[in-house]
């Protein structure tokens, strides 16, 4: 169970980076669209926010810790 954890968190890492360095990319504007962009970054609260954007919230601010799948 843990090495699926591992990758997990793994790929929301990916996807972090994928943000920071890819801004012109479409998944970006869509989470800009979805979420919000504040002084040049995505925002995470709000009650609609998706399972998926909350781990990768965890990841991008160190917490590291993933639940669930």
């Amino acid at each position: 169970m843990r090495k699926l954890q591992d990758f997990n968190s793994a790929l929301l890492g990916k996807w972090c980076w994928r943000m920071l360095v890819d801004r012109s990319g479409l998944w970006y504007k869509v989470l800009v669209v979805r979420y919000g962009e504040t002084a040049g970054q995505l925002k995470v609260g709000g009650r609609s926010v998706s399972s998926w954007w909350r781990e990768v919230a965890k990841i991008k601010d160190g917490v590291g810790d993933v639940e669930g799948g």
